[in-house]
């Protein structure tokens, strides 16, 4: 995304005061604790899950779960536990959860995400394939959970449309992240079938997300028009191209409504054509194009332990 690009980021934090009483001999006192919520989910569980009796280390240490098992999560404390029900009712760390199946492939035939992985494994990262929950959203706590670490965090919205996010930043983000687009779609006179994806809660993310196709069978051209949440206008980002089973990477740092306008293209691939795809393609890797002195002035706001840029940012 163009540097003059602007972005808006709204968070909401709402709280509830939960009171415990204790009886003492002549005095009943109140203290405030964490605040709880309900919930009715299936999330997985990370390598070496600890499963506690009650929602503190200090208690009884039930069990241990190996990874990308699911279990029921009824519900949340505000200070970092879930509630879960494995036949009993237990207590897990929140970062010890994922709303991810590992790297969890919905079919083995998938030759799409098997070719992020792929391509991830390349470029030194963990590709995490998120399973969404009902009403679409990443939850806060599951996002920050692998904030600092090299993996890429993958969501498929439909069968047009995924996002993946490159955690290459540590800021957290304050709320969850909703993923629950109106998709409208139309084509022109000349062929031209443009998707329009509305959110109507957008989100700032000082990282990095790559919008895939999915539509395979031949060739075409992408044209990735994410909205400028300032005058609400779609802003031309780039063109990429995809393959068969490749795919159109576009990096952007929000999550927000957004238009693509695909074109056929009868005949295969120009030579430059697969040039170009294949520079996208390297995802977060540097463009051949990019000067030194561009690569001098982004390198400030990386982290130190890896050499990935959003060349775009």
């Amino acid at each position: 995304m163009k540097n003059g690009f602007k972005r808006k980021m709204a968070a909401v934090l709402s709280a509830a005061a939960v009171l415990f009483t204790a009886a003492g001999t002549d005095t009943v006192s109140y203290a405030q604790g964490p605040t709880y919520t309900a919930m009715q989910d299936v999330y997985y569980t990370k390598d070496n899950c600890i499963v506690y009796a009650e929602p503190t280390y200090t208690s009884t240490v039930l069990t241990t779960i190996g990874a990308n098992i699911p279990v029921q999560v009824i519900g949340a404390y505000s200070n970092g536990w879930y509630r879960i029900n494995i036949g009993v009712i237990c207590y897990v760390k929140m970062d010890s959860v994922t709303s991810a199946g590992a790297i969890g492939l919905p079919t083995n035939t998938d030759s799409q995400i098997l070719d992020a992985q792929k391509t991830a494994a390349e470029l030194g990262y963990e590709f995490v394939y998120l399973k969404l929950n009902k009403q679409k959203a990443i939850q806060k706590d599951i996002f920050n959970s692998y904030i600092g670490e090299k993996v890429i965090l993958y969501a498929k919205i439909d069968d047009e449309l995924g996002v993946s996010f490159k955690m290459l930043y540590n800021d957290k983000v304050n709320k969850d992240i909703s993923l629950n687009y109106t998709k409208t779609a139309s084509v022109n006179q000349l062929g031209e079938r443009s998707v329009e994806f509305v959110l109507e809660d957008p989100t700032e993310l000082k990282g990095q997300i790559a919008i895939f196709q999915f539509k395979e069978g031949y060739d075409k051209s992408v044209t990735i028009l994410p909205v400028d949440l300032d005058t609400n206008d779609y802003v031309e980002m780039n063109t990429y191209y995809t393959e068969f089973s490749e795919f159109a990477y576009a990096p952007v740092t929000q999550v927000a409504s957004m238009q693509i306008v695909e074109v056929e293209i009868t005949n295969s691939l120009s030579d430059n054509q697969r040039a170009i795809m294949a520079d996208h393609r390297q995802g977060i890797k540097y463009q051949s194009d990019d000067t030194s002195e561009y690569r001098s002035s982004i390198h400030s706001r990386l982290r130190r332990d890896t050499e990935y840029v959003d060349y775009n940012y």
